[in-house]
């Protein structure tokens, strides 16, 4: 039986990555294929852009036609709460508002702490 070989990353991919992984705990403005657009705090994504947003709220403008041909927009709002999008569906990510520098540091590992070295406890 052979052992299965670890999947590459590209480099294009490793740089998105790395990029969305310091949007985390960022306020995001994601626009979707049906035109809705979701704002909500970014918790997590994977290797295919499905990513999670928490407190969202869904932004839906509809166009309704008036006599005369007048073209009267409108937005609805709902909130949503926690959402798990599909990758695929996402048009554009934008950002609505940066995460604190505690939580970006914290997403990415570089919190601060401690350090303690290990040994065998002679």
């Amino acid at each position: 039986m052979s052992t299965p070989k670890p999947v590459k990353t590209t480099s294009a991919s490793a740089a998105k990555a790395s990029k969305l992984l310091t949007l985390v705990s960022s306020r995001l403005r994601v626009t979707l294929v049906d035109r809705r657009v979701l704002v909500g705090t970014f918790l997590a994504f994977d290797g295919h852009m499905n990513m999670v947003l928490s407190s969202c709220e869904e932004q839906r403008t509809t166009e309704a036609r008036e006599e005369g041909g007048l073209v009267r927009e409108s937005t609805m709002r709902r909130a949503l709460g926690l959402v798990i999008l599909r990758g695929e569906n996402v048009v554009s990510v934008t950002v609505e508002g940066q995460a604190p520098v505690e939580k970006r540091q914290k997403a990415a590992g570089q919190t601060r702490g401690v350090v303690q070295g290990v040994g065998r406890g002679k």
